[in-house]
């Protein structure tokens, strides 16, 4: 069953981030999209990570489906070149997804 509740997630959010990417893509040169799923799976991450549920499946499903650090890492190759894209790009997915997550933790405890 929380197999099946974990591919029910996953199959949730990789469309959600698809549909997030190409919505800010379409409006800005800098990946918001991809920043903005990545900071939400991590706080939404740490939010459930204490909680032993089938909703908690259901959530890690979406949430590993929803963040995507390769799209992310793409973004960063593609952009090396410009130091000052490439560095708030890098910061800004770690320390606002480390934060969120830890803010989720607090918040889930």
């Amino acid at each position: 069953m929380r197999l099946a509740l974990f591919l029910i997630g996953a199959g949730i959010g990789a469309p959600t981030r698809y549909a997030i990417d190409r919505f800010f893509r379409s409006s800005f040169k800098f990946p918001f999209g991809i920043l903005i799923v990545n900071v939400f799976g991590s706080f939404l991450l740490g939010v459930v990570a204490s909680q032993n549920s089938n909703l908690t499946f259901l959530l890690f499903g979406f949430c590993g489906a929803l963040t995507t650090w390769s799209a992310f890492a793409l973004d960063l190759f593609e952009e090396r070149r410009n130091l000052k894209f490439f560095a708030v790009n890098l910061f800004g997915n770690y320390l606002l997804g480390v934060m969120a997550a830890l803010i989720g933790l607090w918040i889930g405890r």
